[in-house]
């Protein structure tokens, strides 16, 4: 047994100064094992010379952004985000990203997921269809007034309603005057003076013959033929009634008479209407008025006759747009020799216009045709007078009626489905030909007016390129979340974590739009330190109207949370019944308004401050915006105007990112 202890010992003395040799041993082995397996390949001289050159122009730190505010970049994979303290993940870098960073690229899998459809930019004319609405009325042409020539009573009335058809010469009413009784006999005595005065001296018979001219034409004037003054003149006529007759055939759409009334020189008695030709008129929208022209022809269709089409051509196009309903009255003349059309009827017309480059409409209807310059629903096939005005007609094509093909090019067109609009942009994607994997890349692009299901393109885009028509809201998400430009980030912005303002820059049109929200804010702020409780009300008014008017179209995330924040606070709850009321409203106001500094700050050149009152509401402290360094307190007035203190400046945003801290002192009056 000693023998076995001592041998135990020997070899646990043995162990114990030979484990830390071997321990070195293994791991400068493991050492050298390591160095030999990763060391790079060792290059020959021939291969250095054909190699190429490592371009390293494109290399840099890996950066890590946040899912839900792709526009954070920080290179630190253990950082948060400084907005939403999310976690980062790093982002996905292609060759693409800074040489051209308004273009994605997809996996083959991801193109074929979302669906991604694309159509070639191409030139040709599309039709567009302009639909409006109106009602068929009179055509205030083929229109007759009836009034009365002289003093008279009615004696018999002919037409005794209204709708009583008639024709050119129809008998309306039979009317007594004692002035054209006198008129009668004046005509016969001048007659037979003027037959009596042959003997007499060339003074004479020129007097009576000048006389007798006179009162053919006082006759004539009241209304009386040619015919009948024939007959008074020779005596056959010696009744003293007079009938009147119809100028027009027609319907007597007017009756403003009864038998047994009398009449004073120029009082209406009927109005009889051609309703053989008719007007309807259409409202057309600002938008649909490049696409209608004079002489253009509309199909429309009205209840009384389902499923029948009845066409016309646009004899007229209102000049002024109406101030309330934005439309302007677009006149269709309407042959109606069936009369199967009335008055009043509604109508839905369509008006199919071929457009050009420029907009302009491509009509042929009239090509080689005459119209009257005044009166364009005269056409005829050659020259002549118009049978309304007697003026001459005119070619067609001088009124600027007719387009000439040869001088107008195709435009360039696109499908609607591949823009998206954001409000202020248009935005379209383009494939990238010859790219190894699916690439797009975004356009903004300026539209022309629509036709139909197509867009013309102004500027943008060019004839053959292959333009997205079907995924091109997936394609804009992804450029969202690569923090590249998209839809709705015109140009996106790099986060800082030390930075005092939101990452995002927002659209240039919301920058603006606060302006007027902010005028508001400090006129609202003046108005409380002048003790002014109208003023207050017309400055929370106008700041209401203000943030109406501001379109959030490019705010996404953060910055329309804020937005949104903002202007809970800066409208006006209730009523403001007297100046303690808007002060206390006033509080909520100055939140938002800070809020809203803070977020997105002020463009110009003058730097506003916040001030702080401690008395304020009980002691409680208040802050508010002012402009200029000297306080006018909003919370007191005129009873301490300068009661408070500036805590911080804030300088235009262009002007410095660092915001000052002048203070002012503490004053009491």
């Amino acid at each position: 047994m000693s023998g076995i202890s001592r041998a135990t010992q020997a070899a646990a003395w043995v162990w114990r100064h030979t484990s830390t040799g071997i321990a070195v041993v293994l791991i400068v082995a493991a050492m050298v094992l390591g160095y030999r397996l990763g060391r790079p390949a060792e290059v020959s001289p021939a291969d250095t010379a054909t190699a190429e050159p490592a371009d390293h122009s494109q290399a840099g730190p890996q950066m890590y952004t946040c899912s839900m505010h792709p526009w954070v970049r920080l290179p630190d994979p253990n950082a948060r985000c400084p907005i939403c303290h999310m976690a980062l993940i790093p982002v996905s870098g292609n060759d693409t990203a800074t040489e051209h960073p308004d273009r994605i690229v997809l996996s083959e899998a991801a193109a074929a997921m979302s669906r991604i459809e694309t159509t070639p930019v191409a030139r040709f004319f599309p039709t567009a269809d302009a639909r409006l609405y109106g009602k068929v009325t009179f055509d205030e042409t083929s229109v007759a007034r009836l009034t009365a020539y002289f003093p008279a009573r009615i004696e018999r009335l002919f037409v005794n309603y209204i709708g009583v058809p008639v024709a050119k010469g129809d008998h309306i009413a039979e009317v007594y005057s004692p002035e054209l009784l006198a008129a009668l006999e004046e005509l016969r005595q001048a007659a037979k003076a003027s037959s009596d005065a042959g003997d007499m001296s060339e003074i004479v018979r020129s007097a009576t013959r000048a006389t007798l001219v006179a009162a053919r034409e006082k006759l004539r004037l009241y209304g009386l033929t040619n015919e009948l003054i024939a007959e008074v003149e020779s005596g056959a006529y010696q009744s003293d009634r007079l009938t009147i007759y119809a100028p027009i055939g027609g319907l007597v759409t007017n009756l403003d008479v009864r038998e047994g009334d009398y009449l004073k020189e120029g009082s209406p008695i009927a109005t009889v209407a051609d309703l053989s030709r008719l007007w309807l008129d259409l409202g057309a929208y600002e938008s649909q008025l490049p696409m209608l022209r004079w002489g253009q022809q509309v199909s429309f269709t009205v209840e009384a006759h389902p499923g029948e089409t009845f066409e016309g051509r646009i004899s007229f196009i209102e000049p002024m747009v109406d101030d309330r309903t934005r439309t302007a009255v677009v006149r269709v003349a309407v042959e109606n020799s069936d009369h199967r059309l009335k008055p009043g009827m509604f109508a839905s017309a369509v008006v199919h216009a071929k457009l050009a480059a420029d907009g302009a409409v491509m009509s042929r209807d009239l090509a080689g045709r005459w119209v009257c310059p005044m009166h364009p629903t005269v056409v005829r096939d050659g020259p002549g007078d118009c049978d309304i005005c007697g003026m001459a007609l005119v070619t067609a094509e001088s009124l600027g009626i007719v387009g000439d093909p040869s001088t107008l090019a195709e435009p360039l067109v696109i499908p609607r489905s591949a823009v998206l609009f954001t409000g202020t942009r248009s935005v379209a994607y383009v494939a990238v030909p010859d790219a190894p994997t699916p690439t797009y890349e975004g356009r903004q692009v300026v539209l022309g007016p629509r036709a139909g299901e197509f867009y013309i393109v102004r500027e943008g885009l060019s004839e053959g390129e292959e333009v997205v028509v079907n995924g091109a809201f997936r394609i804009d998400s992804a450029m969202q979340i690569a923090a590249k430009p998209s839809m709705m980030t015109p140009a996106a912005g790099v986060g800082s974590a030390s930075s005092d303002r939101p990452g995002p820059t927002v659209p240039d049109t919301f920058a603006v739009a606060l302006r007027p929200v902010y005028s508001a804010y400090l006129e609202a702020q003046e108005a409380l330190s002048s003790d002014d409780l109208e003023g207050f009300r017309r400055a929370a008014a106008d700041l209401k109207a203000a943030i109406d008017a501001v379109s959030t179209a490019g705010l996404i995330g953060e910055p329309l949370g804020v937005w949104r924040n903002a202007t809970a606070r800066l409208r006006i709850a209730g009523p403001t019944p007297d100046i303690g009321v808007a002060r206390t409203q006033f509080e909520a106001m100055s939140e938002g308004m800070i809020s809203l500094e803070a977020a997105f700050g002020h463009g110009g050149d003058e730097t506003w401050q916040v001030a702080y009152c401690p008395m304020a509401f009980d002691f409680k402290g208040a802050e508010w915006v002012q402009r200029g360094t000297e306080i006018n307190n909003p919370y007191f007035g005129h009873k301490m105007l300068r009661c408070g203190e500036v805590r911080r400046a804030l300088p235009p945003a262009e002007a410095t990112e660092h915001r000052g801290a002048a203070q002012e002192g503490h004053d009491h009056e």
